[in-house]
């Protein structure tokens, strides 16, 4: 799974972003060091506000959260920024009970591991930062995106957000995308909404792991 998520982070060029309104979030721990338990195995303190600085990775594992998780990516991380800011990061074996929200505009990955999960009725929603970012985004551009290797993730958004499964079935607005039905035999399945009329379009995509896309009806 880490392998793939290397992998995306590389290839973002086939990212995803925004289109409407979005609230501002908390601050967060810079380190890039892994979340969890600490050495002494005491349960360290939850942190629930993570903030993603251009070009900054992060990992965390093997945390509850029993309050909603928010990931916040910095305004730095313009569409225009070099493939070294980019911002990605990554969970595993974390439970999910009030849900995750994402604020981002451009340049940063999310990442759910096999080992994540979430609690009944806990949902991925994604905010654009910056009102009307995604307005005029197409597939050149680096949208914000949600990597899922787990069961049972929704997605929800009103804005341009790609959503990439290497196996399990997401469910994105409310419609559940099956890679084995869809994409059988490539690396990746990948489900893009983009702004469009006013309205939202959606755009289904087989990714090989030689960076190859297949557009699928």
């Amino acid at each position: 799974m880490k392998k793939l998520f290397a992998f995306l982070m590389a290839a973002m060029l086939l990212a995803l972003c925004a289109c409407s309104g979005a609230d501002t979030s908390a601050p967060a721990n810079d380190s890039n060091a892994p979340q969890g338990d600490d050495s002494s195995g005491d349960a360290a303190e939850v942190q629930y506000d993570y903030q993603l600085k251009a070009g900054e990775t992060t990992e965390v594992y093997d945390v509850a959260f029993d309050e909603m998780v928010t990931v916040t990516v910095d305004p730095a991380s313009t569409r225009d920024g070099s493939i070294d800011l980019r911002s990605g990061i990554y969970f595993d074996n974390c439970t999910f009970n009030g849900g995750l929200t994402i604020l981002g505009d451009y340049h940063a990955m999310v990442s759910l591991g096999g080992g994540c999960s979430f609690g009944e009725g806990s949902v991925v929603t994604c905010k654009e930062v910056t009102s009307g970012a995604g307005e005029d985004m197409g597939l050149e551009d680096n949208f914000v995106k949600v990597f899922v290797s787990c069961e049972g993730v929704a997605v929800e958004t009103e804005y341009a957000v790609g959503v990439v499964t290497d196996g399990p079935d997401v469910t994105f607005n409310g419609t559940v995308y099956s890679k084995q039905e869809l994409a059988p035999d490539t690396a990746l399945l990948g489900v893009y909404s983009m702004c469009e009329n006013d309205g939202m379009s959606y755009m289904k995509l087989a990714i090989g792991e030689d960076d190859s896309i297949e557009v699928l009806d």
